[in-house]
């Protein structure tokens, strides 16, 4: 296995695996068998080249068309194996996160689905006249006394709105959670870790994409 890629799966590993208690620990525990996927692909993967290029010293007269063929068959294996692992590693965190978010941001009952999407568009439209909206959420969720509008900004829609504006989100969780006063909690601390878990997933898609050259 390829150093710089056990060691971005390590950190990944390091920043999940305190965070694996209570409701959250299934999606977590499939970000980490995805992220371990990726490296036994890698290993399977670089067998099979080695295989093949023992075959083809044993028998240089072999066509050699065949063994482009066999090569770039293994190559693109390798590459939908670890896309593939990378994506639902993603979706299990977003997924872990979510639940957490839900466990911190209560929906007020009586709040029909017309009531959340007069909302969120009102909401969004303001938004977008800010280069800033994470500070402008923030500030908002302070002074506003409506309880949708704190559920819309500190829950899931908040969160999707930022990821359309690919606003990092980190700073805003961390802020987010001391408002709420839930960042020694395991949902919180999901919450304030989902960016930079994001940020080892990238950086193991990296290494991983360059890693059976």
């Amino acid at each position: 296995m390829s150093a710089d890629l056990l060691a971005a799966a390590e950190k990944i590993m390091g920043l999940i695996q305190p965070l694996q208690q209570g409701p959250f620990s299934m999606d977590l525990g499939k970000v980490l068998v995805y992220v371990q996927s990726v490296s036994r692909s890698l290993d399977s993967s670089r067998a099979a080249l080695k295989a093949l290029e023992e075959k083809r010293a044993a028998d240089p007269d072999a066509e050699q068309d065949e063994y482009g063929k066999r090569r770039a068959a293994i190559e693109q294996a390798y590459e939908r194996s670890q896309k593939n692992a990378i994506a639902f590693a993603r979706r299990n965190l977003d997924s872990a996160r979510l639940q957490a978010l839900e466990a911190l941001v209560r929906r007020p009952r009586l709040a029909s689905k017309a009531d959340l999407d007069k909302k969120a568009l009102a909401l969004q439209k303001s938004f977008d006249r800010m280069e800033d909206p994470a500070a402008g959420m923030l500030e908002h969720y302070t002074s506003t006394s409506d309880p949708l509008n704190k559920y819309l900004v500190a829950g899931p829609w908040g969160h999707e709105y930022l990821q359309k504006r690919k606003i990092d989100p980190g700073g805003y969780d961390i802020a987010l959670c001391r408002l709420l006063g839930c960042q020694d909690t395991v949902a919180g601390r999901v919450v304030m870790s989902y960016a930079s878990i994001c940020q080892a997933i990238d950086e193991l898609e990296a290494v991983a994409q360059g890693a059976l050259d």
